[in-house]
């Protein structure tokens, strides 16, 4: 079920995709979830992952709690879990998650599952902060990954896709869609 990936995953490019901005923009015009639930409002006591962000929130920025699908049915692996979004900071620049982790929002131990086109888990692995650009590079050179997400430790939510992403014959990157189900 695993095989080894592609030799040349030292030099792919990656990207971390925050939340779509319909999803945040729904969310926050409706207060309801993609599931017709009531968001929470709350404030942040500092330190809850911002999914739309892909930054810890500081201590007193409103947060709205929601429920959140990353894969889409019918994939065996569709599953609905909790996620903070920010109630009212703009979308992020999303330059800055080019290849990079993020340290302060990836602060700990995480899981990343590699999925295929079918949105079936191919591989998954346990990663610290420090070695997680490598290993998204490693899992996203296999052929059969068609992208990653990644999901923190303790309580399993899901954090963040990476996308792998296509260098442009001028040296700028560019980032491959969400797709559907996302």
């Amino acid at each position: 079920m695993f095989s080894s990936p592609a030799p040349n995953a030292t030099h792919l490019a990656f990207a971390l995709a925050p939340l779509p901005p319909e999803f945040v923009q729904r969310v926050r015009a409706t207060r309801r979830d993609d599931f017709g639930r009531a968001v929470e409002v709350s404030f942040a006591r500092g330190g809850e992952p911002i999914r739309d962000q892909l930054r810890r929130a500081a201590p007193g920025e409103r947060l709205m709690l929601c429920s959140y699908q990353a894969v889409a049915l019918p994939s065996p692996f569709a599953e609905i879990g909790p996620i903070y979004i920010s109630a009212d900071a703009p979308a992020p620049d999303t330059g800055a998650f080019l290849n990079a982790v993020p340290m302060d929002y990836f602060n700990r131990t995480f899981a990343v599952r590699a999925y295929d086109a079918d949105d079936c888990i191919v591989e998954s692995a346990l990663v610290e902060p420090a070695a997680a650009a490598e290993k998204f590079r490693v899992l996203l050179a296999r052929p059969d990954a068609a992208y990653l997400h990644a999901r923190f430790g303790g309580h399993g939510c899901f954090a963040a896709r990476i996308n792998r992403t296509a260098t442009a014959s001028h040296g700028a990157v560019r980032e491959q869609p969400f797709g559907d189900g996302i």
